[in-house]
């Protein structure tokens, strides 16, 4: 009898122990399932935010990002947008129609205003109940109060928002970036085949200039949004800026602005004279800007730029006279082609040692390994 007790006693104890290791094993696994389904990250603004993983609801608070979003996350992009600002549609129309042409249903995406002309409407993204709002933190240097409340009200609503920047620092903070969209995706290997193609190019313009010695052109870039008449912003050491800076070029308006971005006087340009004139475009409204991007041929971007080249006491400038007047495509500051700006600087500040590269090249061949929509248009011009 006692033997009898003994074994049932022992079977007993035996299947309790499996029992709790059994129940114990589920609760593990559940709390390894809860835990799998949010990620923390740091943002580009050394935030650490906490988000549903991987992201499916985005709501894109700087809509050219569509760029960069669309590159790392591939097919099936366009149903992960679940809102967006007017920025793309009204500042890159011409990449909006590349964009709304392959993909129409995109142009039903809902508009939340913008930060830039405080018609950003908390409410709405709320209403979309999206899992992240992706902001560009260059909003703090331009709308910082707007972006702070933005920011709160996300806060209350209990909607993460994460911060990205290819413009502050451009070529030090796109490849993090762009791994960063990748981690909060779920499209890490994707991302990191950016990053490497995008590595692979900025280096090689690097390891050349290295070999380089004497003296560095002197540099003058200006946002040509205002037509002719008015003298658009220029860049201190930031986005082009920071891009001719590292392209091997010295800034002329680094001194006077240092990590600011504000219009430069004619006088002060003049008496400068800087070795070469960068105009940037892009699909603007505004009358007389110059237009550059995917649906405008290079006649028209010439014919836009002509105005500025006749700028009074544009004709005393060295790089009019020496025939050295350039036109790039804005968006390339803001946006994960700054390595092609890189390239394409590099090329012209030392035309003999980059004789062999061919930017336009390098964009076609970008499009063709990451972007959903095809390269056209004129996005890097020579005047001359």
């Amino acid at each position: 009898m006692r033997n009898k007790l003994t074994t049932f006693s022992i079977l007993a104890i035996t299947l309790i122990v499996f029992l709790t290791f059994l129940v114990s094993g589920c609760i593990t696994n559940g709390s390894t399932d809860d835990q799998a389904k949010t990620i923390t990250v740091t943002d580009m603004e050394e935030r650490s935010v906490t988000l549903k993983y991987p992201v499916e609801r985005f709501v894109l608070m700087d809509s050219t990002c569509t760029a960069e979003f669309s590159s790392v996350y591939g097919e099936g992009f366009d149903s992960k947008i679940v809102g967006w600002d007017n920025y793309l549609r009204e500042n890159s129309g011409d990449m909006y129609e590349k964009y709304v042409e392959k993909f129409p249903a995109m142009a039903e995406i809902p508009d939340v205003g913008s930060l830039d002309d405080n018609t950003f409407n908390a409410e709405k993204v709320i209403a979309l109940n999206p899992d992240v709002v992706i902001m560009p933190n260059w909003e703090f240097m331009w709308n910082g109060e707007a972006t702070k409340e933005a920011l709160a009200r996300m806060d209350q609503a209990g909607i993460p928002v994460v911060f990205l920047d290819f413009y502050m620092e451009p070529l030090e903070n796109s490849t993090k970036s762009i791994q960063l969209l990748g981690k909060i995706t779920g499209k890490e290997q994707r991302a990191q085949d950016i990053v490497d193609y995008y590595e692979e190019k900025v280096n090689s313009v690097y390891s050349r200039l290295e070999k380089i010695q004497g003296k560095k052109p002197t540099v003058y870039v200006e946002c040509a949004y205002n037509g002719p008449e008015t003298y658009g912003i220029s860049y201190g050491d930031v986005a082009w800026g920071d891009i001719v800076k590292k392209a091997g070029g010295d800034n002329i308006a680094e001194p006077v602005l240092l990590n600011k971005s504000k219009a430069l006087s004619a006088e002060y340009l003049v008496n400068q004279s800087p070795d070469i004139i960068i105009l940037t475009g892009r699909n603007w409204s505004t009358p007389g800007s110059l237009r550059m991007g995917y649906t405008f041929t290079s006649n028209v971007t010439k014919s836009t730029m002509t105005p500025f080249i006749n700028r009074p006491g544009w004709d005393t400038i060295n790089a009019v006279e020496k025939r050295k007047v350039y036109g790039i495509y804005h968006g390339y500051c803001s946006d994960v082609f700054n390595f092609v700006a890189l390239e394409t600087f590099a090329k012209w500040f030392y035309p003999e040692e980059f004789k062999d590269v061919d930017p336009v090249d390098t964009l076609k061949e970008y499009h063709r390994k990451f972007m959903p929509i095809d390269y056209s248009g004129t996005l890097v011009y020579s005047y001359y």
